[in-house]
Formats: structure tokens, C-alpha cells, sequence
């Protein structure tokens, strides 16, 4: 934290570091005299007598600290990924063998529910030009070993250079969409972290909740995907929108279209907890049993409950 304090006190983080730094600037004190001192020393930096820049050095000392270190929003979104998958491969470590044939309602067995994670992601490999692991037929730890080889596969092809506009497929029950890189590794992320619920719930282990920041993500690739989410399901009132307020981590208030066209009116607002709305949109939590409130047409919020709780991966 010290090497980004130094960077914040010359402005020169990232949007996501510098937010990251003022956070814990609130909650340390050590580092907050620390931040004071060097933002007061960065004050006597001045631009008087500045030589003009050579031609290209921006470009070549930019393309060579990328080189050692990622943009900031990879490393984020990887982080993310990366920490749900080292969650479950500490679970799974702890599996025993007869636990890999408990059954599961979804993919019919723990070994099911990992195959089919790695399926998932050997697709985004696919996409990516990288390795594809293969998955073996047997049951057991030798298909953890294919899962965990191919998140590798992907963290080690993403670690030094990422074109996060690059169109991929996204995991879908249905036609796999195209979607932003970007997208595809927040659902990574996200998908992990359900299947590792599932399997603890399996074996008979309490849920885990992701940290606010990635629940945020989650909830903001939601909310993109549902005004054509409500259009493929003949849900869309064109013109309107939908106010969702969502509570605890990760929360905030979004205002979304209800479909396609131009909004207009708010129809109605929804409210309920950040991180149950994810466990729905993952069809972990149903439109009648997830706790919320609604004002307006109890119709049309009921559609919308209903619509994001099909844009999972199962």
C-alpha cells in the first residue's frame, strides 16, 4: 500500500488505486501522516523549466511498464477471479471421495458442477487463443486438477496483456452471446463463486459472500444485460425504466431501460439486498422467494425478477 500511497500523493493512480488508497487512508493512521507528508512534498514539485518530452517516450514508457505490470482493471478483474478459484480449490482440497458423488441438483454431482465450471472456462479460452485444458471422463480429483490447470491457462495469458473490448462468448444456458472481455471475466469471477456456494452447500457448509466491490460488478453486468434480457423474453415495456435500489455491500441505486428503445417514466423501483440480487440472477434465489419491496405495477417488476433470473450460467 506504501508504493500506492506514493503514486496517490502525485495523482498519478489509476481510478480504482486512488479509491483503494483514500479507503484505507480513512482507516489507518499511520499511513494517513504518512499520505500528508508526501502530498505536501508533492506540492513543492513544480513545472517551471520542464524539457519538452522526446517523441515517442510516452508511448515507449507506457508500453514497458505495462509489460511489468498490468493495467489496473486487469489485475482487478483477474484478482477477483483468481480469489474465488483459490476459494474453491481450498474447498475441493478438502473434499472427500465420496463426496465427488454427492448429487447436485444442477449438474447432477460435484464432479458435474466442476466439469461444467471448466467447460466454462476452457470456452473463454477457446475464445482467447489459449490453451484448452481437457477434461477427463473419471470422476474425482483428476477433473479438479483439469479445472484448476485450466484457470491457470487463463490467469497466465491474461496477466500481461489484455484486449478488454475483445468480443467473446459469455456462458449461457442458452446460445452463448458475445459479450467484452471485460464482461466475460467479471462472470468468471462471479460463476466461481456460485458453484463454490453450491458445492459447500453440497457437503454441507455455510455460503461465503464475495467482497462489496466485486458484488458491484456483478450487479452493474446485470443490470447491461437486462434491458435485452427483457426484450428476448417479450418483457420490455418500451419507454419505460426501472429504478432498482439494492441495500447492503456493494449496493447503490441504478436506473435501467425496459428494453431497447429510449427510456422514459420510471415504471417502478425494486428494492432489495445487493447480494441476494446476485444469487437471483444467478437462479439461486427465485422472484418469490427473494426478499424486496416494490412501487408501482407489480406486474412489470415482477417480469423483471423473473428475466434476471435467466441470465445465469446454467
Amino acid at each position: 500500500m506504501l508504493d500506492l500511497i506514493g503514486a496517490w500523493a502525485l495523482d498519478a493512480c489509476e481510478i480504482d488505486e486512488a479509491a483503494a488508497v483514500e479507503a484505507h487512508l480513512n482507516t489507518c493512521p499511520t499511513c494517513a501522516a504518512e499520505a500528508r507528508r508526501l502530498r505536501s512534498a508533492a506540492g513543492w514539485l513544480g513545472l517551471d523549466g520542464v524539457l519538452p518530452v522526446p517523441e515517442g517516450l510516452r508511448h515507449r514508457t507506457l508500453t514497458a511498464a505495462r509489460a511489468k505490470r498490468p493495467p489496473a482493471l486487469i489485475r482487478t478483474l483477474l484478482g477477483a477471479y483468481a480469489g474465488q478459484a483459490s476459494l474453491l480449490d481450498g474447498l475441493l482440497d478438502g473434499v472427500r471421495p465420496d463426496d465427488w458423488q454427492r448429487a447436485d441438483p444442477r449438474h447432477e454431482t460435484v464432479t458435474g458442477v466442476v466439469a461444467h465450471l471448466a467447460g466454462n472456462d476452457a470456452m473463454l479460452a477457446a475464445d482467447l487463443g489459449l490453451r484448452v485444458v481437457d477434461i477427463p471422463a473419471a470422476a474425482g480429483p483428476g477433473v479438479r486438477d483439469a479445472w484448476w490447470e485450466q484457470t491457470q491457462v487463463l490467469m497466465e495469458g491474461l496477466a500481461d496483456e489484455a484486449v478488454l473490448d475483445q468480443p467473446v462468448r459469455m456462458a449461457s444456458s442458452q446460445r452463448p452471446p458475445l459479450r467484452p472481455l471485460r464482461d466475460a471475466l467479471v462472470q468468471r469471477a462471479f460463476e466461481t463463486w456460485i458453484h463454490l456456494d453450491d458445492i459447500r452447500a453440497v457437503i454441507g457448509k455455510g455460503q461465503t459472500t464475495p467482497p462489496p466491490e466485486q458484488v458491484r460488478r456483478i450487479v452493474e453486468l446485470a443490470i447491461e444485460l437486462l434491458p435485452g434480457a427483457l426484450d428476448a423474453h417479450g418483457a420490455a415495456r418500451p419507454g419505460h425504466t426501472v429504478r432498482l435500489v439494492l441495500d447492503g455491500a456493494g449496493g447503490g441505486e441504478w436506473t435501467f431501460p425496459m428494453g431497447a428503445e429510449q427510456p422514459g417514466g420510471a415504471e417502478v423501483t425494486i428494492q432489495a439486498d445487493a447480494v441476494e440480487f446476485t444469487r437471483l440472477v444467478a437462479n439461486r434465489r427465485s422472484p418469490d422467494t427473494i426478499r424486496h419491496s416494490a412501487t408501482g405495477n407489480q406486474a412489470v417488476s415482477a417480469g423483471v425478477l423473473r428475466v434476471a433470473a435467466m441470465l445465469g450460467c446454467d
